[in-house]
């Protein structure tokens, strides 16, 4: 009986030291957290091409803008912009516009728009709403654009 007593409280010392150890262990620090946690992006990306069939000027910039649609009386806001620089080449275009997650609101409109220049001249432009990121809109927008009429001097 004495026996059974001392192997009994021999067991109990050992899981009472081996549950100390588990708690001092587990009170340890946690691991460090990075210093600032990364910015979560969104991508809209897709095409800007146009019908006609004509070659386009080796100086001509195209221009893709992820506008803020959301307000009717007042000016779009500019989210992200990209310019493509066409040196010789020929539509369509690659874009790929990226913004803070956190200036995304759900109850917004956003639309991609976007344009061709030669020097301060527009050639081509948008004349349908792209829409994307919120209210059904996805992530990606191929863009076909309109030839626009110089104005007569």
């Amino acid at each position: 009986m004495i026996r059974m007593k001392r192997r009994t409280s021999l067991l109990l010392l050992s899981a009472a030291a081996g549950a100390s150890l588990l708690s001092a262990c587990a009170s340890s620090s946690p691991a460090p957290k990075p210093a600032t946690p990364p910015a979560s992006s969104l991508r809209v990306s897709g095409t800007v091409a146009y019908r006609e069939r004509i070659a386009l000027d080796p100086s001509g910039e195209v221009v893709v803008q992820l506008l803020d649609v959301s307000r009717m009386d007042a000016p779009s806001v500019t989210l992200a912009e990209q310019r493509i620089k066409a040196n010789g080449k020929q539509p369509p275009f690659a874009y790929e516009l990226t913004v803070d997650a956190a200036r995304i609101d759900p109850r917004m409109r956003y639309a991609v728009s976007a344009r061709i220049l030669r020097g301060e001249q527009l050639l081509f432009i948008n004349d349908t709403q792209y829409p994307v990121l919120t209210q059904g809109g996805g992530t990606t927008a191929n863009l076909v654009l309109v030839r626009v009429t110089p104005s007569p001097r």
